[in-house]
């Protein structure tokens, strides 16, 4: 009943939708690909910010910088946000898009959702070890992240975001704005896929012997398969009990192999709006899981989580989406 307010709900909204969606694509097409700022970095924040008006995650640090953010920036937030929260707010429903956890398995339209589950409680769960602590927070490919600005009360870490210079920019411009503290993150320009990223967070303070956390996410699929491997092997000379929490597309989907042929060219085409390219995905084997284990098992590393989009048991939604966690143990 209350998805079907919801709906009716948003008949209204539908042109004020409509003209928001113009304003954002002329701002992707016009700002965000001409000064090579991170377009893609915007889908997850998107979804994020759906998750917050609902009330079914809490992020206050992603909707402050919201308006600061030129994709974003009013009238969008007014036209896409508030209008949605309005009628989130008065019919009461929370399901589909907007849950979180959200639905398993999960599939194209909730795997935002299952994501950020995932990388959450990754992170919860090392963050409040007794034995061998966290002591350093990386965001590694950082985008519209805010996961530096939500930490758990009392804990004290010391944080890096890495991207590159045009989205970290904008990206630092926007919490200054928006007064959120940041006294604690130190931004590190690089290029994940021309650079040494470790060379670059050496140069900002990072400490190579303290237990650090690197979140991986929305990251590999856009790198060379050496790029990735190059950071695994950087990350497995981290201190014991370091966690990195990775994303990858499987290689079936990313080269269009059976039976994602149409999807496979669906997310390229898609990826490709934003001018960037997809490169990376990753075998599966015989096992959903088996090739996540080797590159874990090549560098030396545990894969100690593991979660996917879509269901193994299904012809119609296999697995081309996958989730990790990785540790030095």
């Amino acid at each position: 009943m209350r998805g079907l307010i919801f709906s009716i709900l948003m008949i209204p909204i539908i042109p004020f939708l409509i003209v928001a969606l113009i304003i954002y694509t002329w701002r992707v097409r016009r700002v965000i690909i001409p000064q090579n700022i991170s377009g893609t970095a915007a889908e997850p924040y998107g979804a994020r910010l759906a998750l917050h008006i609902a009330g079914t995650r809490i992020d206050n640090a992603a909707y402050k910088i919201a308006e600061h953010m030129i994709l974003y920036a009013q009238p969008v937030k007014s036209l896409m946000l508030h209008t949605a929260w309005l009628a989130l707010k008065i019919s009461g429903y929370r399901g589909f898009f907007f849950a979180y956890p959200g639905p398993r398995p999960s599939n194209t339209v909730t795997m935002m959702s299952h994501r950020s589950h995932f990388f959450d409680r990754s992170m919860s769960e090392a963050f409040s070890r007794t034995e061998n602590s966290v002591e350093q927070l990386v965001i590694l490919g950082s985008g519209w992240d805010t996961s530096c600005y939500d930490l758990p009360e009392g804990l004290d870490l010391n944080c890096f975001e890495v991207d590159m210079a045009p989205t970290l920019n904008i990206k630092k411009q926007a919490i200054e704005k928006a007064g959120i503290p940041h006294d604690h993150v130190t931004f590190v320009e690089t290029d994940l896929n021309q650079e040494s990223w470790m060379d670059a967070l050496l140069t900002s303070g990072f400490d190579l012997n303290k237990t650090t956390y690197i979140l991986w996410e929305g990251v590999t699929m856009y790198l060379t398969d050496e790029a990735v491997n190059s950071t695994l092997a950087i990350f497995s000379t981290l201190p014991q009990g370091s966690v990195i929490g990775a994303d990858f597309f499987t290689e079936d989907m990313v080269k269009g192999n059976p039976p994602h042929e149409t999807w496979g060219k669906r997310v390229h085409a898609a990826i490709k709006y934003y001018s960037e390219k997809i490169m990376f995905g990753i075998p599966t084997g015989g096992s959903l899981s088996e090739g996540c284990e080797k590159l874990a098992g090549k560098h030396g590393l545990t894969l100690t989580k593991f979660e996917n989009v879509g269901d193994k048991d299904d012809k119609k939604k296999v697995p081309w989406y996958v989730f990790t966690e990785m540790t030095k143990k």
